[in-house]
């Protein structure tokens, strides 16, 4: 007869953790299912006893309020980049300082907290127990694709962090990727895409097809789609937002910026409109009434959720752009020079 072994949440105490000791010792003697397991889940059981924390049953998802602050994360995907481009940035503006005795015009203190604040949104839709939350939860899910699509990328993009990364670089290697012709044909061939309106197409056509349902929900149940989804949505809002607040300038510039804001605004209220009036729960999400909510309410919150902020962010970027495209350019007040890579790379030669 099959060994078997059942933990009831939510807390292992100390005499919990006894009945499992000797119950593993007393399965390992007349029968071999507890052996691959007894270390490893020994010592999972005391490390849940001494943080005083609940045992999740799947990883790190909370399964109501009270394991909700329990369940930070610690994926390494995510840490170490954060951590290693926060270091770079770090380096690459002490460097720019110590080298040229300031910073550069267009690079100073509000590119640096533009730059944390980024770095902070991505914390903390990564790694916070919104992560968790969002596995749960569509109305979470949604909270966390606003901080990923339309509040970090846009707070990079004003960092300007290419600026210090290039200047975190050895000398010799700034110098190598100034006469880099390949790096530059890839740059010259891909630069069409970064333009206002085919970068809000790009961003548009990937929202759309990982909010069907039946993509959604696998990626809901699968870590590594999940993960994809992720880079797939903050890699082509970093696009856009870069397209946006890097335009060309002139009266061009501004109308291509304000279009794009405009058909992704139009299609951002279509998709909320979808989510907020559908008669029926369109993605699988079981775990709502832990929360108190209907699979039908939860995605109605999501909608309106993606309604108001996310909508009302694209909505700000085109009135600036829009302001932008009705000032004379006469009047058009004069802005400190930005710093462009290639400028790094032509003073540090």
């Amino acid at each position: 007869m099959p060994c078997r072994l059942e933990i009831h949440p939510p807390y292992m105490g100390l005499a919990c953790i006894e009945r499992i000791s000797l119950a593993v010792r007393l399965g390992s003697r007349k029968t071999s299912c507890f052996r691959p397991l007894e270390s490893g889940f020994s010592l999972a059981a005391w490390a849940a006893f001494l943080s005083g924390r609940p045992a999740l049953a799947h990883g790190t998802a909370p399964h109501g309020p009270d394991d909700l602050w329990h369940s930070w994360q610690a994926d390494p995907l995510v840490t170490i980049p954060l951590v290693a481009s926060s270091l770079l940035f770090i380096l690459g503006t002490w460097r720019l300082r110590g080298d040229l005795g300031r910073l550069l015009p267009g690079f100073g203190l509000p590119q640096i907290l533009c730059f944390a604040g980024g770095i902070a949104v991505l914390a903390l839709a990564l790694l916070s127990p919104l992560e968790g939350l969002s596995e749960s939860l569509l109305s979470a899910h949604m909270v966390q694709h606003i901080l990923l699509i339309a509040v970090a990328p846009p707070l990079l993009v004003l960092g300007k962090p290419e600026v210090a990364w290039l200047w975190a670089l050895p000398e010799r290697l700034r110098r190598g990727l100034a006469r880099n012709g390949p790096m530059r044909a890839v740059f010259a061939f891909l630069s069409p895409c970064a333009r206002p309106i085919p970068a809000a197409m790009i961003h548009m056509a990937t929202l759309w097809i990982w909010h069907s349902p039946m993509l959604f929900d696998a990626a809901v149940a699968s870590d590594r789609l999940h993960w994809l989804e992720h880079v797939l949505f903050f890699g082509t809002a970093l696009l856009f937002w870069r397209g946006v607040i890097k335009a060309r300038s002139g009266r061009e510039g501004a109308a291509a910026a304000l279009i794009a804001c405009f058909v992704t605004l139009l299609q951002s209220g279509l998709l909320s409109a979808l989510l907020s009036f559908a008669r029926e729960a369109l993605y699988h999400t079981p775990e709502t009434a832990d929360w108190g909510l209907s699979a039908l309410e939860d995605q109605q919150l999501a909608g309106a959720i993606m309604s108001l902020p996310m909508c009302g962010i694209y909505l700000v970027a085109g009135l600036v752009m829009a302001l932008r495209f009705v000032t004379p350019p006469g009047r058009e007040r004069r802005k400190p020079l930005s710093v462009a890579p290639s400028d790094l790379l032509k003073q540090s030669s």
